[in-house]
């Protein structure tokens, strides 16, 4: 481990980095000098996805010791050596976690289209301190959309696990439509009548969202504002919409660390076996082993 002064430019070497932060790709030098273009190209989506789960991935820090410059007690110790511990206990409370995962929709695999985003992104932007304070812009303009449909791509045999994603897109929809009352949601997913007869008429009571119970086929690019024309089909017919934007609902998902987790306690869990009745522990059918909702 190298270590640089303690007050001034602070870098750490570590040894145990899963992986090394990926270069900058740039424009040819001979190519710069014809232009005003920038140099730094960015990262290719997928490269950026790798790299911020590698900023997660190292364990410790990045290297900056900061924390140990400002600790005047120098509790901090970066040399002190990793070491088991057991420890007895009454109980295990295991928590969930999560990861969502987006199914691809025809002709937008991956979001390759701007006016398409997931219902996390949606969730950023609605928060008070998100970077539309709390309106639903579309990214390639910023203008707020006339008309938003929230759509449901994935299928899953849970219904606990359908229902969770759908009551959270539900509730973002509510969320949109009371801040941007003049927008038109719709509200397309395969297994709402599902949905209906396990909430009863939830759904009734909500005013201003249109809910179609359809299947979404396609998505694709139209006209210059580059809206969103969204295929899918329904009992009756197949039908064709136009949207500003286009919401796509995640399925949530253990994340492999608490999967491994569970099994080492000898349990076989999946997301669903973590959903029970809001702010209650779910008991498990080994004893002291409890699970909690992290929502």
């Amino acid at each position: 481990m190298h270590l640089y002064e303690k007050k001034g430019r602070y870098i750490i070497d570590f040894t145990d980095i899963p992986t090394r932060r990926v270069e900058m790709p740039e424009i040819p030098v001979e190519e710069r000098k014809k232009n005003f273009r920038e140099v730094e190209t960015g990262f290719p989506e997928d490269v950026a996805v790798a790299e911020a789960k590698r900023c997660l991935s190292c364990r410790r820090c990045l290297g900056c010791a900061l924390c140990w410059a400002e600790c005047k007690p120098e509790a901090i110790d970066f040399d002190l050596p990793d070491r088991d511990v057991d420890l007895h206990v009454d109980r295990i409370i295991l928590t969930s976690g999560m990861e969502r995962k987006t199914a691809p929709v025809s002709g937008n695999i991956d979001n390759k289209h701007m006016n398409v985003v997931t219902d996390l992104q949606v969730e950023r932007m609605l928060a008070d301190t998100g970077p539309s304070n709390g309106l639903v812009l579309r990214p390639r303009d910023g203008e707020i959309p006339k008309k938003i449909a929230f759509v449901q791509t994935f299928w899953t045999t849970e219904e606990k696990t359908r229902d969770a994603a759908l009551v959270f897109g539900i509730n973002e929809a509510i969320i949109a439509r009371k801040r941007m009352d003049v927008v038109e949601i719709s509200f397309i997913s395969p297994e709402l009548e599902a949905f209906k007869t396990s909430h009863g008429n939830a759904l009734e009571k909500v005013s201003g969202i249109g809910f179609i119970n359809g299947s979404v086929s396609s998505a694709a690019e139209v006209g210059q504002n580059k809206d969103i024309e969204v295929r899918y089909e329904t009992d009756r017919a197949e039908k064709s919409e136009t949207f500003g934007l286009v919401v796509l609902l995640t399925l949530p998902q253990l994340p492999p660390s608490i999967a491994d987790a569970a099994k080492q306690l000898g349990l076989e869990v999946d997301y669903a076996s973590f959903l029970g009745n809001r702010g209650e522990m779910v008991e498990t059918d080994r004893a002291g082993i409890t699970f909690s909702q992290d929502l």
